[in-house]
């Protein structure tokens, strides 16, 4: 009779990998990279945990949907931190540090003002050196350690994160050298893993999860400083935003698109509706300075390039290769395109601190007619209080919207794709990598 319960040695796996495995190792890294990558601002008073959760799931899925944007914003958010830096040495608060600058940046500290009927708001770093340089509020005696206690450290993570990125690349890349078959869903991964990597080092010192911050008493009311700095006009977000209301011309398309979402009752990326505003958005993009932008050029060139990667690949039809080879053309396109449209609209159009007037009809151009006019002039700014800094002219609205109409559907055909093509795959998709070449053998 045989003996059931016969021992054996060691019993290898089965060889190979199942579609399941791809697409939950897929997911996994994407999700990985982009929610330990992403750094909220600092949420208003009165917000609880939901909505502080939901801030940073709007940048998440800002990292998802448009890994450019997201780029961008963190190249941006780390040139100002930089150069808050630079200014407050200057100034001779030669302890302010980079923590410092992320910390106010991120809405850090609010400014309050005993006697007036306006609430508390934040001030970001460039305004908050301003008012300290000019006697308004005393310059905030906070360590370094003290930020670093407040925030909490979400570098466990990060590191899990980072080492599940580098582990997918390796694999990816023995994969491609053994000829063995690389899913497109794994290379739109290696596209994510790309912004992950930089996005991550442009935050590396902003602090993460914190929810408190420090309130500084003002030594002067707020209209008679806004009248020292000859500030006549109406405010739209802070009264001091005037210090340092100098984004990126793309922040302003990105806030145009975001109100059309709100006028489809799609709140997505929501924006503090109080006036002055009890935060700072966190996807709020300031300039790029000349470091930044030899950081950000190679890195979307390559984010674009990485789907041209599958241009040869095998598709379940001839019809998917097709759409894929032009949506992943259009992405490039897009990206160099783009990249010397902006950078002329950057250097002609949005200078730092320009504001576009809106032409009045004349009474020649009023008729019958002349609501078309009116509508189309309206377009500039949708703003519902009419933010002049938030007005876009035509002759670069246009352009930019169609070619970001484009952009969606090349990108969106993708990550359908990603999914519809696990459906049918060759069958070195589903064979493992020979480590054994690798290893001497002796």
């Amino acid at each position: 009779m045989e003996n059931t319960f016969a021992s054996s040695g060691w019993v290898q796996e089965p060889d190979g990998r199942g579609t399941w495995s791809i697409l939950c190792t897929c997911t996994l890294t994407t999700i990985l990279c982009c929610w330990s990558s992403v750094a909220p601002n600092l949420p208003a008073k009165g917000d609880g945990e939901f909505r502080r959760w939901r801030y940073k799931f709007d940048l998440a899925c800002l990292s998802v949907l448009g890994s450019e944007f997201i780029l961008m914003v963190a190249l941006g958010q780390w040139s100002s931190a930089r150069c808050s830096v630079k200014d407050f040495h200057d100034a001779g608060y030669k302890d302010w540090s980079i923590q410092h600058a992320w910390f106010a940046d991120m809405g850090g500290f609010l400014v309050n003002h005993p006697g007036e009927q306006l609430v508390s708001f934040p001030v970001d770093a460039k305004q908050l050196c301003a008012l300290v340089k000019d006697g308004y509020v005393v310059y905030p005696a906070l360590e370094e350690e003290e930020i670093e206690d407040k925030s909490k450290s979400g570098g466990l993570a990060k590191l899990f994160a980072i080492a599940q990125a580098c582990w997918f690349t390796l694999n990816c890349l023995f994969r491609f050298a053994q000829g063995l078959f690389v899913t497109t869903l794994e290379v739109t991964t290696l596209s994510f893993i790309l912004v992950f990597l930089v996005t991550s080092f442009c935050w590396y010192h902003k602090p993460m999860d914190v929810n408190r911050p420090i309130t500084l008493e003002l030594t002067v009311p707020v209209d008679m400083i806004r009248k020292n700095y000859d500030q006549a006009d109406s405010w739209y977000e802070t009264p001091f935003d005037f210090l340092s209301r100098d984004e990126w011309f793309i922040a302003r398309f990105w806030k145009y698109y975001i109100q059309i979402l709100h006028y489809m009752h799609i709140p997505l990326f929501t924006r503090p509706e109080r006036r002055p505003y009890d935060r700072i958005p966190s996807h709020y993009g300031p300039n790029v300075d000349t470091r930044a932008e030899i950081i950000c050029t190679p890195t979307v060139l390559l984010f674009s390039s990485v789907f041209l990667i599958s241009w040869n690949s095998e598709f379940p039809t001839q019809a998917e290769q097709t759409l894929w080879r032009i949506s992943s053309a259009s992405i490039v396109a897009f990206t160099i395109g783009g990249g010397l449209t902006a950078l002329y609209f950057h250097r002609t159009m949005f200078k730092a601190g320009s504001t576009q007037k809106m032409p009045a009809i004349s009474n020649q151009e009023r008729g019958p007619h002349h609501w078309i006019y009116s509508f189309v002039l309206s377009l500039r700014n949708i703003d519902p209080e009419q933010d002049p800094a938030l007005e876009i002219p035509l002759r670069a609205l246009v352009p930019i919207s169609l070619a970001c109409i484009l952009y969606i559907l090349g990108r969106g055909f993708i990550l359908t794709e990603d999914l519809i093509g696990l459906r049918d795959m060759p069958k070195s998709a589903f064979q493992t990598i020979s480590w054994s070449k690798y290893v001497p053998h002796w």
